[in-house]
């Protein structure tokens, strides 16, 4: 019964730490991060450019596989983050991507033959 106490009066306490605004959801954080790698596509640099090309078509990949309907240009529409909220959300997209890149390489590893058999 103590630890039930216990565990109750530790979620009191976490709730009452927590963000006002809720959690973004995957969904969400795709289509900000393909708006953010939309505006890096239009960088002066061409590598930055490349990469950005490279992961808003990732992102918009992984918006219509969630959800029909997405309006890339309503998406493109919208005020891109800038200074602190665009490097926190550059590491964000940057951690999706690499969870993207783990999950596809365990796919490959999970379809690739074994080896033959010796006769």
């Amino acid at each position: 019964m103590e630890s039930v106490l216990i565990a109750a009066s530790l979620m009191a306490a976490a709730a009452t730490l927590a963000p006002a605004q809720p959690p973004a959801t995957a969904a969400a954080l795709d289509q900000r991060c393909f708006r953010l790698m939309a505006d890096l596509a239009e960088d002066q640099d061409p590598r930055i450019q490349s990469l950005g090309r490279v992961a808003a078509q990732y992102f918009l990949g992984r918006i219509d596989a969630a959800e029909s309907g997405f309006d890339p240009d309503a998406a493109l529409a919208a005020e891109a983050p800038a200074g602190a909220e665009r490097d926190q959300l550059l590491g964000r997209c940057g951690d999706a991507m690499q969870a993207g890149g783990r999950d596809f390489r365990s796919i490959g590893e999970a379809l690739a033959p074994r080896g033959r058999p010796t006769a």
